[in-house]
């Protein structure tokens, strides 16, 4: 599956305290520093884009005025995923897709195959809103103008699939609300005329349904303390700079040129130092595999406190 190029940047957020804290456990031993950030955690609706590419899809049902309406809150959903998850970059990609007679979005079957059609990790499948009935009627304002105002009771249904999910199944979130709009009239309209012309103008009512969807895939963020390793050469004091510019892969470049080492304990500090950096990166199965290398070296002090947060976000 692809990843997300921005991954370093949205999974995670440096803090302003960034210290180095020099405490000589023996004089020709390790340092170590703590880099003070925010992790990600799954939205409250359970969904993690972290590191994952996405697609959403709203489905036209033939009515052109809830197409506009999808269409529009499919684009706010995905400017607000966007924003929480890639910085603002415009990195979801979004399709509509007619509605087919046999359609069933809570099969999996179906979904993974619009997954692979949008070449995506994860897909977002909004289907044909559903209004009910609306009260309309027209006011004479003091200028001899008219406006018509409505209010119509509509549901949406999300569908979601992540094909990087252990659990491998497609999820279901529904939302009911009522939209309230109005419009200016000459008057001449029918009633099913105004009727259809206020549907169309619920772009303010559509934007906010898909602002406040988004919101519930945002992700959480806990504050955590890692720790690194460092020793008292050039080369580690450079890794040091690098990790506090959060320029990751120019740390990691230099760790790894350093593990021929025949001294154990550096080595292991290496290894733990990747697997940190994995950590934060998201790649957790990587640092997983790098901490275990670490802890067959050498027992280090702060490894099984790293051990444990891998493991938190592998189960």
């Amino acid at each position: 599956m692809k990843r997300n190029p921005n991954l370093c940047r949205t999974f995670c957020r440096i803090l302003p305290l960034f210290c180095i804290m020099a405490l000589m456990t023996v004089s020709c031993g390790p340092t170590f520093y703590i880099l003070d950030v925010e992790t990600s955690r799954p939205s409250v609706s359970g969904v993690d884009l972290v590191g994952k590419s996405v697609s959403v899809v709203y489905v036209n049902g033939g009515d052109r005025a809830d197409s506009l309406f999808s269409a529009e809150l499919s684009s706010a959903f995905v400017s607000t995923l966007e924003s929480d998850y890639f910085g603002g970059d415009s990195l979801v990609t979004m399709f509509c897709l007619d509605r087919r007679p046999d359609a069933d979005y809570s099969d999996k079957r179906q979904m993974i195959d619009l997954l692979v059609e949008t070449d995506s990790d994860v897909l977002f499948v909004f289907d044909t809103p559903s209004f009910s009935a609306g009260t309309t009627s027209v006011h004479v304002e003091a200028d001899s103008s008219m406006t018509a105002v409505g209010s119509f009771p509509f549901s949406v249904d999300l569908y979601v699939y992540d094909s990087m999910d252990k659990r491998d199944t497609v999820r279901h979130f529904s939302g009911t609300s009522v939209a309230e709009v109005s419009a200016s009239v000459s008057g001449t309209e029918s009633q099913d005329g105004i009727s259809y012309l206020l549907r169309s103008n619920l772009g303010d009512a559509a934007r906010t349904v898909g602002k406040t969807s988004g919101g519930k895939f945002a992700p959480g963020w806990k504050a955590e303390e890692i720790f690194f390793y460092l020793y008292g050469s050039q080369e580690w004091y450079n890794t040091y700079y690098y990790v506090n510019g959060y320029r990751w892969q120019k740390a990691m470049d230099i760790w790894m040129s350093m593990l021929d080492t025949p001294n154990m304990e550096k080595k292991a500090c290496l290894e733990y130092n990747l697997a940190a950096a994995c950590y934060i990166l998201g790649e957790y199965q990587l640092a997983s595999d790098w901490l275990e290398m670490s802890e067959n070296d050498f027992q280090l002090h702060f490894a099984p406190a790293l051990r444990q947060k891998i493991e938190s976000r592998l189960k």
